[in-house]
């Protein structure tokens, strides 16, 4: 079962939640990390690095899950949420947007704005989570240098080459 983690600040807290319920009523393993009100004075960033540190323990462990953060300034949720190491956030405002992401960065947590058409933000978190990475060399071989960077401040593997099969993954 595929699990979403969403939050949302003061910004986007009354579409976050109404997504949480679909995602519920869809089957999904909810865990919501945003506030249990809505609280006016609250700031994104603690919401969003907790979204991005919960999918990548999740994935880690070899969870299906993803993160949903909604924010009323989805750019720097963005920033945000990819402090995480391991965090590949993105902003997406239509379905196609969501899988070009995870197609080409395999991104795992998917930032709306907290103004956005719940129908349209509902579809776009469809295809985020059931999309997959292409197994394409080239696409893993630039997350590998991301992630090699967030780890040890250089990128000295450029030349790492990958046969397709060792970076596919499949998602439900």
């Amino acid at each position: 079962m595929t699990r979403i983690h969403f939050a949302a600040d003061h910004g986007g807290y009354e579409l976050g939640r109404r997504l949480q319920e679909r995602a519920i009523a869809g089957g999904f393993d909810v865990i919501w990390h945003g506030a249990d009100e809505l609280d006016p004075g609250d700031d994104y960033p603690g919401f969003a690095v907790r979204i991005g540190q919960a999918v990548v323990e999740d994935q880690d462990a070899g969870v299906d899950a993803f993160g949903v953060l909604v924010v009323g300034e989805p750019a720097a949720g963005v920033v945000a949420a990819n402090k995480a190491n391991g965090a590949r956030a993105v902003p997406a405002t239509t379905p196609n947007e969501a899988i070009s992401a995870r197609r080409i960065i395999d991104a795992n947590v998917l930032v709306l704005g907290g103004v956005a058409y719940e129908p349209s933000a509902w579809l776009s978190i469809g295809a985020f989570v059931r999309t997959g990475m292409a197994p394409v060399v080239e696409h893993g071989r630039r997350i590998l240098q991301i992630e090699e960077y967030e780890n040890s401040g250089t990128i000295e593997g450029w030349a790492v080459q990958l046969e397709p099969e060792q970076i596919a993954r499949q998602y439900a």
